[in-house]
């Protein structure tokens, strides 16, 4: 990609519309110059607010410690990945496994910086259609790790059983009439929105509720259950716990990225023994919206 992006470019670079990019302009928000009546964007400085956009939630964070008997995870929500810490501690109980949900950027920002000893991640990157390798490399390039499989899941728009809006696509989203739940940016869930939102010429603040966020699929649901909201983004999973109604929009493929340095540890070994386990997979079958065909396989490494 050249160096300097117009903003066009930079829009589709970051996967949201072209009046959000004018927004963060005028609030000051993003790396921009005006030359000859036009802002055009230097591609390394916004590949750096990229990365510090996600910085704050993850800047105070403790450096991670010794990955002997405790494993910190930090990235995207999951229900399947807290089965798996459930799991592997009940199996391995000298074991401590631990959850941050930040987002999946800032899982990542988090494993580059030192703070956790796995990223949980599923970032969509929109020019290539891969799931976190090409994001990795593009954003992470001095990052040596090994990508392991949790699952492939279904996302989508969970609404009020009997769905009484009639909502069956993102474009019904603009209607000032329902009340939309949001996820944080820098999840990957955020990120799949805005990309549908994209390509489907929906403007952000046509939809409303878009500033609205909730930082766990559950609390989404639980939104849409309880009524505060009409519809949100997020996996079958927690739409069939609380007998909500859910329509499929994508199949996401969901990663745990791993140093490589500490790959080959203990922590890690005693993970991915019950990752690959045929009853774990069957657990996380039996909870719905899960594909399991490369579950705890390396689908990515770099060294």
């Amino acid at each position: 990609m050249k160096e300097m992006l117009t903003t066009k470019e930079v829009a589709e670079y970051l996967s949201i519309n072209e009046k959000q990019v004018y927004r963060l302009i005028k609030d000051k928000r993003i790396p921009a110059t005006r030359i000859t009546g036009k802002w055009l964007f230097p591609k390394g400085l916004i590949d750096e607010w990229i990365l510090n956009s996600a910085r704050e939630s993850v800047s105070l964070a403790p450096k991670r410690g010794p990955m002997e008997n405790q494993l910190v995870i930090a990235g995207s929500n999951d229900l399947a990945l807290e089965l798996l810490a459930k799991n592997t501690n009940i199996q391995n109980p000298r074991f401590t496994f631990s959850i941050s949900n930040v987002g999946s950027l800032a899982g990542l920002i988090a494993l580059s910086n030192g703070n956790c000893h796995v990223a949980a991640s599923h970032l969509l990157d929109r020019e290539t259609g891969e799931y976190n390798s090409s994001f990795i490399r593009k954003h992470f390039q001095s990052l040596k790790i090994v990508a392991l499989n949790l699952a492939h899941r279904e996302q989508g728009l969970i609404v009020k059983k009997g769905n009484p809006l009639g909502i069956t696509n993102l474009k019904h989203l603009a209607n000032k009439k329902l009340k939309f739940v949001n996820r944080q940016e820098g999840s990957g869930t955020r990120v799949l929105l805005d990309y549908g939102l994209k390509e489907n010429d929906i403007k952000p603040d046509d939809i409303p509720g878009y500033s609205r966020i909730a930082h766990t699929h559950m609390e989404v649901a639980l939104e849409v259950f309880s009524g505060s909201a009409d519809v949100g983004l997020g996996i079958y999973a927690a739409a069939r716990m609380l007998g909500l109604d859910f329509l499929p929009l994508a199949t996401e493929r969901f990663d745990l990225i791993i140093p490589a340095e500490t790959y080959p540890s203990k922590a890690i070994k005693v993970m991915r023994d019950v990752l690959c386990s045929e009853e774990f997979k069957s657990n996380i079958t039996q909870m719905g919206g899960y594909d399991t065909r490369e579950t705890g396989k390396v689908v990515y490494e770099r060294d």
